[in-house]
């Protein structure tokens, strides 16, 4: 990732603390997924003992409520910029037993009823900035 590019993690500050880390988990799992060159390469410590690739950028978790976090959703998909990159985790995942159930539900449901826990945007530095820039770091 160069200068001009940023990724964040936006979680919603009212959630209890398992579900914080459970939604930083599969936005990550999804992020690595996505942009394997993000991962480092194997590392073996003065013993030998095999570490296995992190992720070779920062990601600031920042925080905000769940309204704003509709708001930044919204803004980005309207920005329809190719090089912002935005992966999102809901209620209805939170809600369904499978992943066919969540497919089937979210293909359902009218978009401005879900209720997302987090967003994890990776672009462009501006675009990001403009909507996540005045967010607090989640502490």
């Amino acid at each position: 990732m160069n200068n001009q590019e940023k990724c964040v993690m936006i979680i919603d500050e009212q959630l209890p603390i398992g579900l914080v880390a459970n939604t930083a988990a599969i936005l990550g799992a999804t992020l690595g997924k996505l942009f394997p060159e993000g991962i480092g390469e194997d590392i073996y410590d003065s013993t030998g003992r095999k570490h296995l690739g992190i992720v070779n950028f920062p990601i600031p978790i920042l925080k905000t409520n769940k309204e704003q976090l509709q708001t930044i959703r919204e803004s980005i998909s309207q920005q329809a910029d190719p090089e912002v990159t935005i992966i999102d985790f809901s209620d209805v995942a939170q809600t369904t037993n499978s992943y066919e159930q969540y497919r089937q539900t979210l293909e359902t449901i009218p978009t401005e009823t879900l209720a997302y826990f987090g967003l994890c945007l990776k672009g462009k530095k501006k675009s990001i900035n403009k909507v996540a820039g005045s967010l607090p770091l989640y502490r």
